[in-house]
């Protein structure tokens, strides 16, 4: 999971309340949140104290949305729709794995099988899916 990003009519919504602040998680909820939306780019041991990626994307996107969802809310929220819409095990189900090469077209239309819109899609240079935005 990269985030959850609010939008409207508008477009993406972005640091809409500049007081946001993230709170700390330990236990039980880092350990949750670490299994399926681990920060990348740090080790577990050091996202233990250091949790910028949570909180980057908490106060960007998260803020915006305080009206609907509190902190953990938007947590839970991202990794419920993870859940509903379990991209890896469909993709894993149509062959489209590490290292295959596939359509757009194809690509797609399997994400629509699962979510009933069309996506997103961003690749690298090298045309690797980088990101799947539903």
């Amino acid at each position: 999971i990269h985030g959850v990003w609010p939008d409207s009519e508008a477009g993406e919504l972005n640091f809409r309340n500049p007081r946001a602040s993230y709170t700390i998680v330990r236990h039980g909820t880092f350990e949750k949140r670490n299994k399926h939306w681990p920060d990348l780019m740090r080790s577990k041991d050091n996202s233990v104290d250091n949790q910028e990626f949570w909180k980057h994307e908490y106060i960007k996107h998260g803020s915006c949305c305080t009206d609907l969802f509190d902190e953990t809310q938007y947590f839970d929220l991202a990794l419920v729709l993870k859940d509903r819409f379990d991209l890896l095990t469909t993709f894993r189900i149509h062959g489209i794995v590490p290292r295959s090469s596939h359509t757009v077209d194809k690509i797609k239309k399997t994400i629509r099988s699962v979510t009933g819109v069309l996506p997103n899609l961003s690749c690298t240079k090298n045309m690797e899916l980088q990101e799947v935005g539903i």
